[in-house]
């Protein structure tokens, strides 16, 4: 891994490393969702079989032209470091069957991913907890907790509520 990072050409100061992605299923998709707006580059292993689902399933969530790196057999004889954009690597994997041992690094966006909005969560834990009979002041403290809400902001989401 680290020497797939050091070669391939890539930000490599800080990394988000996946390894083995589950092969299908709602795991997979937010991994891969999270790797596609990801600011870092993402270090996958994956089996020569799944290598092309792998390019494929990437593409229409970081788009074509992200670029990629597929390492084969690193530090070994048969070593191989292929460059490229998704598209690219997905249209040569199509051609040239994957071998051996993968490593495969995703270039992050350099960018941080944007912060999630919690509003609509915060509105239906404050409802759920105003249904129980807390006080608005009570529903404010934990919103703070357990979101991490600046009290200002929950406190106005908890007033604007019926």
């Amino acid at each position: 891994m680290a020497t797939l990072l050091s070669a391939a050409g890539v930000p490599a100061d800080r990394y988000l490393f996946l390894g083995f992605i589950p092969r299908k299923g709602k795991e997979r998709s937010r991994l891969l969702t999270r790797a596609s707006a990801e600011e870092w580059s993402v270090v996958f292993f994956e089996a020569p079989p799944r290598l092309l689902s792998l390019l494929e399933d990437l593409i229409p969530l970081a788009g074509p032209g992200r670029t990629a790196v597929v390492g084969r057999e690193l530090t070994k004889m048969h070593e191989e470091i292929r460059s490229g954009t998704l598209g690219e690597l997905a249209d040569y994997y199509s051609a040239v069957p994957a071998r051996g041992e993968l490593t495969i690094v995703l270039q992050g966006t350099g960018e941080p991913a944007p912060e999630p909005d919690r509003t609509e969560d915060a509105v239906e834990q404050a409802t759920s907890m105003l249904a129980e009979g807390l006080s608005r002041r009570e529903v404010v403290q934990r919103l703070t907790q357990s979101l991490g809400l600046p009290r200002n902001e929950a406190y106005k989401l908890v007033m604007e509520l019926p």
